[in-house]
């Protein structure tokens, strides 16, 4: 993908000027981490902390190509992904909900397919929300994870794959 002269020019300005980055991604941000986690609180949270080292990482980060929105959504993938291990190894996991007589619970379904969301890998994660929560085609997806639109279809295909698989565990017919 050709880079436009002035994208380096945009990444650094937008650098630089973290209140406006925050007011421009905090919104995407939180819709992210709502989704990855199943909790607009833990989301509202845990984005106060991605922007603290939004902060923080200012000094390391280098142009690569990349709009500043891929790097903060990495590392808001990162720190879902350690807040959903840190929070599997601190709460007991219940076994679900018995489907009620009649067999079409959809708000069990709903919930078998948070938890089964929670399971996916962040960068599938992360695939996933870009593509059909957020509305990107594959090559903004792409752009923003740094990856080819085709690599970032496949990621979306091998998430379907895990989350059939994971609710049919569950007892939900995807």
């Amino acid at each position: 993908m050709a880079q436009h002269p002035d994208d380096e020019i945009t990444f650094r300005r937008e650098q630089g000027d973290l209140e406006a980055l925050f007011r421009a991604h905090h919104a995407e941000i939180i819709r992210f981490l709502t989704a990855r986690l199943g909790s607009r609180d833990d989301a509202a949270d845990l984005a106060g902390e991605v922007f603290v080292d939004a902060v923080r990482g200012v000094p390391r980060l280098r142009w690569r190509g990349r709009p500043v929105l891929a790097w903060l959504y990495r590392v808001a993938a990162n720190k879902a992904a350690d807040h959903v291990k840190r929070a599997a190894r601190e709460t007991p996991v219940a076994d679900p909900p018995a489907e009620p007589a009649g067999g079409n619970d959809t708000l069990g379904d709903r919930d078998a397919l948070a938890r089964a969301m929670r399971t996916l890998p962040p960068d599938q994660a992360l695939a996933v929300h870009l593509r059909l929560v957020e509305d990107r085609s594959f090559v903004e997806v792409g752009t923003l994870m740094g990856r080819s639109p085709a690599a970032c279809q496949m990621l979306v295909l091998r998430a379907g794959r895990h989350l059939q698989e994971a609710l049919r565990r569950e007892g939900v017919r995807a």
